[in-house]
């Protein structure tokens, strides 16, 4: 109430004496400035920093999530996919024995049962392949017996007949030659006493010509068996010598033959044979296996501990994996459960390229509990990822960390794997160090640089050594005491935005190709026609210098080279505020002398073309 009343008084003085009042406004808002310009704090004391000297801890701080350092990790054995039917809560105790998981067994029980039946098959072609096997051993063995017997009884008939039969013949030949002989010699006498007996007619013509006969028919017959032994030296007993030889070399060769006959038919039922067995041993080993898929249907817990269900490492919401629950389809080998071993436990961080330099094996390292910030735990560098890690490419390709775990050494308390910690890994600490904070350092031409109050124009080299996250040492340049800007000036032209590789001013190679442009050419004054030179690049700084009739482009409101006016204000504005140094709002010849030294401009070349006007 009191407030409206003071609203409607004041209204009123406005509407009754209007210049009093604005008098008066115009006075409350100076008197408002220049309070709230004296509350706030001194703009110097927060942007320099004093040098100071002291030890100096090099450390990196990183986050990560517990783990066991042994997981007894449970996969699925069963070969191709199989859904879970039975799977004990996450989270629960087992003991060594109680069963962890069960699959479904339909699939493995069948293919059991067909296999069981493949192997009885394979037994059985195994035994008859043997039996005919031992057939046919049987029927070689006889065959090459009946061989050697024809081969003895040939050696034997061949031995008969040239040392009994064929000196029997002979013999018998010569014996018919001799009884001949002798017959034909009694003829011959009895001829003759016949022939005496007629001539003195004692015997009759008869017998006498019958005598004559006997004696002739006597003499025939020795011719015959003289030549009969004469056929049977050249001609019978060489033919029956031959045809027996001829006869043994034939079951000579009939016995190679069914001994190389009986080996083929031998080779040929032992493959079968063998062939058999390797297909009884293949048949076993797949009910074997098959066995064994079935019996792993049902995981049974190898030691006591804690359930942690598995997961795809990384896969987040990207994998193709399902959730390990009842119902869901596994794959061979996919991680189902973990039973971490709790008593020994290791942190895993992932450190910054930039960083992972300074990480050894075995480096100290304090480990502090999200949910116990107020204790810290003891522990060590246990291994160091030689190689980025994939994972962390996913949302961005340009970031490299390297995964790190770091063994805690202290004894935790009851704490379950995955509770998130920070660990400070200690790389060093250096005694009696200058140290500056890291934003004061910056880069100018290649060099690191600092800016000190007494000079903030003038970038002081400077030579930086280790560095943690919020400081870096200074081990030359400066000295104890000194004040360093937190906020280096920025300099558009010896800082290069565009991330430029070689310096402003640097000569390019004399292979550097020759660069075509447009060149505006005006005749009195105006805007003349579009002509394009070939300008060939210069030592300078490659920017193309003003013809005399060509018109100033800072005059235009639209530059040949894309810029502006707004533009150009800006940078006259920024390039004041660097070179006003006593904040007047104007340069002075001192300032002025300051900035050409500064840009390299000489009086004698005239004005720069971004030198702001102090007239």
């Amino acid at each position: 109430m009191n407030f409206q009343k003071l609203l409607q008084s004041g209204l009123h003085l406005v509407r009754q004496k209007p210049i009093l009042s604005g008098v008066i406004g115009l006075a409350a808002i100076v008197i408002a400035v220049i309070l709230f310009e004296s509350s706030q704090p001194a703009v110097e004391a927060f942007s320099y920093y004093e040098v100071k000297r002291g030890d100096f801890l090099i450390s990196i701080v990183e986050g990560g999530t517990l783990q066991a350092v042994n997981d007894e990790v449970i996969r699925s054995e069963v070969e191709g996919v199989a859904r879970v039917i039975f799977i004990v809560p996450e989270g629960s105790y087992v003991k060594k024995g109680d069963l962890l998981i069960e699959l479904d067994s339909s699939s493995s029980q069948d293919a059991l049962n067909l296999q069981q039946i493949n192997v009885e098959k394979s037994q059985f072609a195994l035994i008859q392949a043997q039996q005919q096997l031992d057939i046919q051993r049987s029927i070689v063995d006889s065959e090459i017996k009946a061989a050697n017997l024809r081969v003895e009884f040939g050696e034997s008939d061949l031995k008969k007949y040239a040392e009994g039969e064929a000196l029997q013949a002979r013999r018998n030949a010569q014996i018919a030659i001799t009884n001949v002989l002798q017959d034909l010699q009694i003829a011959d006498e009895r001829l003759q006493w016949s022939e005496k007996l007629f001539k003195n007619g004692f015997e009759t013509k008869a017998n006498l010509d019958k005598d004559r006969l006997t004696f002739s028919q006597t003499g025939l017959r020795l011719e015959q068996t003289r030549k009969a032994l004469e056929l049977l030296e050249t001609f019978d007993i060489p033919k029956k010598s031959r045809e027996l030889e001829a006869a043994l070399q034939e079951s000579r060769e009939s016995l190679d033959r069914a001994k190389l006959q009986g080996d083929r038919k031998l080779a040929q039922f032992k493959a079968d044979v063998e062939s058999q067995k390797k297909t009884l041993e293949l048949s076993q080993a797949k009910l074997d296996r098959d066995k064994r898929q079935l019996l792993a249907t049902k995981i049974y817990a190898p030691q006591d501990g804690l359930v942690v269900y598995g997961s795809a490492e990384g896969g987040g919401h990207y994998s193709n994996e399902s959730m390990i629950e009842e119902g869901a389809v596994v794959r061979n080998r996919q991680e189902l459960i973990k039973l971490p071993d709790v008593s020994e436990m290791k942190l895993r961080v992932k450190i910054h390229e930039s960083h992972i330099n300074q990480v050894e094996l075995g480096q100290t390292a304090f480990v502090v509990l999200d949910s116990m910030p107020d204790q810290r735990f003891r522990g060590e560098v246990s291994k160091v990822a030689p190689l980025p890690d994939s994972q962390s490419r996913w949302g961005n390709p340009d970031l490299k960390l390297y995964a790190t775990e770091i063994l805690v050494t202290d004894r935790l308390p009851d704490v379950k794997p995955g509770v998130s910690a920070r660990a400070e890994i200690i790389i060093t600490n250096l005694p009696n160090a200058l140290t500056v904070p890291i934003q004061a350092v910056t880069t100018r031409q290649g060099k690191q640089v600092v800016f000190l109050a007494r000079a903030p124009q003038e970038p002081v080299p400077v030579t930086v050594g280790m560095y943690n996250m919020k400081f870096i040492e200074i081990t030359s340049g400066l000295k104890e005491g000194d004040q360093v800007m937190l906020s280096p000036p920025f300099d558009t032209k010896e800082r290069d935005l565009s991330g430029a590789i070689m310096t402003e001013g640097e000569k390019p190679p004399v292979s550097t190709n020759a660069i075509v442009r447009p060149v505006i050419r005006s005749k009195n004054g105006g805007r003349g026609l579009l002509h394009v030179d070939q300008i060939q690049p210069g030592p300078g700084d490659g920017k193309r210098k003003s013809r005399p009739n060509e018109p100033d482009p800072s005059n235009s409101e639209r530059r040949p080279d894309g810029g502006s006016r707004t533009n150009r204000e800006a940078m006259m504005k920024e390039m004041l505020k660097q070179f006003d140094l006593n904040s007047d709002g104007q340069l002075d010849e001192t300032e002025k002398t300051t900035m050409r030294e500064k840009l390299g401009i000489e009086r004698g070349r005239g004005k720069s073309p971004s030198e702001p006007d102090t007239k």
